[in-house]
């Protein structure tokens, strides 16, 4: 995988620009001290810098400042006690050369918050571990292992005329933050003036010798020397070869130093841009210049689709899949109000992220305000965005067991176990929908219309017989209509199915109740054979029959058909006819009441 993107990849990421110019700074405080150990300052607030200027300066320099990972940082292991307290530096230190000092104000007594005093230590004690800090600039490159990968080291000059300004500047810093309300947690930065291409030498000198995991198993092979792979990898250090339990990946792999650094800058590239976001996708010949952007049209190209996270402080991907010919361009899909006589068109697209958009409105938006990409949420992070929301517990739990086969289809060009699953989730998302909206006393039923006029154009779209979901209901319409206007018989099992959804809306509105409690109209939809079907109906007509007008021939003639008839086809087969029966405008109500009731002006007069 990470060798994948590196060979396709690699050509951008041999120039540093590329990371530059997306590349972002932390919040905090930021000094630049001159010669005579004078200042400038910047802070940078929710990613907002308080002087351009100097922010241009600070973060090409920042950027060859940082150390690669926590467990990469230099040796600052300094442990002094004083009266009774044990006070440690170690890894309090996140810079990687002698031009700068990387820190944050909870780990020094007098400038951390007071609620953060846990890991402080006095000005004193972290001043001697900065001169530990300096002390293993000077050993870079001094074991075996390490000559190979480094053509140059510090020299003692160096070392103790940055050490000198360095600890000035600390002093100078900690004089101005004393008296700050500092937040709880935040860096700040000490830079030395500097050249851009001395940065990057002093740089160079810490990355060739920490880049690999461990150093203890490189090899020389001609000029390129070969050691364990650091990223995406949870090596141990002590033993790399170890079988990994906790990555989709069971060996290590040996890799170049050349091949290593520009690996290195990938994944810097990838926690600045994309950690902890949703999919990204790259078409092989991306550029790099700024960062892709979800609605972008992505026509027949070859692409990476990654998922990254944040790892103390570094990119880790935790789902990659290569993609060939991707297309974010689909067939256009069309949805109708299929219960309708002309069927006008509520939506269509092109574009599979509007699809997406539209589907997780329609299917699991509460109402209105509350809408947002949760099918996209769902399979990038339910933990956090789904599963601690506000949404119903009965959406929650449908998104969490289908957001794998939501991400085949939107993601993957994979239709297979969507189709498979379709008619199973869009019933049970009508069906609780129709009873919240009973339960609420919302007799427009709009949400489950609109849900199952979605399912419709689902099944229409991946329809390979050809089959026209929309004509077949609006013939049965038409049957059912002529049936009850003539007081006629019901010949065909859909014309059965369709009007004891019928019967049963019409029972169900018959209700004084405030509310509808779901133990009245679960289960009639949860009926699973027709003897139960008929018991619902029945229970409903007792329960209901006192607000229906006992000389209503047209009603009571399709009720004892409904109740004496035997469909030979299972309900389960028509479960699409049902809910249309229910969700259509009733054909048992008058012309005033179809219009008070969710109705069009077409319905029946008594």
């Amino acid at each position: 995988m990470t060798y994948d993107l590196l060979n396709t990849f690699k050509k951008y990421f041999q120039d540093d620009n590329v990371i530059i110019d997306t590349y972002k700074l932390a919040d905090g405080y930021y000094y630049v001290f001159d010669e005579d150990n004078n200042f400038e300052k910047m802070q940078i607030l929710k990613g907002q810098s308080d002087s351009y200027e100097l922010e241009k300066y600070i973060k090409i320099r920042d950027f060859y400042s940082k150390y690669i990972a926590s467990n990469k940082a230099l040796d600052t292991n300094y442990t002094e006690e004083i009266d009774g307290n044990k006070y440690t530096m170690l890894k309090k230190i996140c810079s990687n050369n002698i031009y700068t000092l990387f820190f944050k104000n909870k780990n020094v007594l007098g400038i951390c918050n007071k609620d953060a005093t846990k890991d402080a230590v006095p000005i004193e004690v972290f001043k001697k571990g900065i001169d530990k800090y300096y002390e293993s600039l000077m050993k870079l490159g001094n074991n075996k292992k390490e000559e190979i990968l480094i053509k140059e080291r510090y020299t003692e000059e160096e070392i103790k005329t940055n050490e000198e300004r360095i600890l000035k500047a600390f002093d100078k810093v900690y004089q101005d933050l004393e008296k700050e309300e500092l937040p709880k947690e935040v860096w700040i930065k000490i830079f030395l003036k500097e050249d851009i291409e001395e940065y990057k030498r002093v740089s160079n000198i810490y990355i060739k010798v920490k880049l690999f995991n461990t150093n203890d198993n490189n090899i020389k092979i001609g000029e390129s020397t070969y050691g364990s792979n650091n990223y995406n990898f949870g090596l141990n250090s002590k033993k790399p070869y170890l079988e990994l339990k906790s990555t989709p990946f069971k060996i290590g792999s040996f890799v170049s130093d050349t091949d290593i650094e520009l690996i290195n800058k990938m994944y810097i590239w990838l926690y600045n841009n994309v950690a902890g976001k949703d999919m990204l996708r790259l078409p092989k010949d991306w550029d790099f210049h700024g960062i892709p952007k979800e609605e972008e049209e992505i026509r027949d190209k070859n692409t990476y689709i990654i998922k990254v996270a944040g790892n103390n402080g570094n990119a880790r991907i935790d789902d990659y899949r290569y993609i060939s010919k991707y297309n974010t361009k689909i067939r256009k899909f069309i949805c109708k109000n299929y219960l309708e006589k002309e069927q006008p068109i509520t939506f269509q697209t092109e574009n599979i992220y509007g699809l997406r958009w539209y589907t997780s409105n329609i299917w699991f938006a509460e109402n209105e305000k509350s809408i947002r990409n949760y099918i996209k949420d769902s399979y990038n992070d339910y933990e956090q965005r789904i599963s601690k929301s506000m949404l119903s517990n009965w959406k929650k739990e449908i998104l969490k067991q289908y957001n794998s086969i939501f991400f085949e289809l939107f993601e993957e060009e994979n239709s297979k176990n969507f189709i498979n699953k379709l008619d199973m989730i869009a019933i049970e998302i009508i069906e609780k929908m129709y009873v919240d909206n009973l339960n609420q006393k919302k007799r427009y039923i709009y949400n489950p219309k609109k849900a199952f006029d979605l399912w419709i154009a689902y099944k229409q779209y991946f329809n390979k017989k050809g089959e026209d979901e929309g004509m077949k209901l609006n013939n049965i319409q038409n049957e059912c209509e002529e049936i009850i206007k003539q007081e006629g018989q019901i010949k065909t099992d859909e014309q059965y199915y369709f009007l004891a959804g019928q019967v049963v809306y019409y029972l169900l509105n018959q209700s004084k109740a405030e509310k509808l409690t779901q133990d009245v109209t679960e289960p009639f939809l949860k009926a699973n054979t027709i003897k139960k079907l008929k018991e619902e109906v029945e229970f409903l007509y007792q329960k209901y029959n006192y607000n229906i007008y006992l000389k209503y021939p047209k009603f009571n003639n399709i009720l004892s058909q409904i109740l004496l008839q035997e469909p030979e086809t299972r309900i389960k087969e028509n479960k699409e006819i049902i809910l249309a029966g229910l969700l259509a405008n009733n054909l048992f109500y008058s012309k005033q009441e179809n219009l008070n009731n969710g109705g069009n002006e077409n319905g029946e007069e008594k």
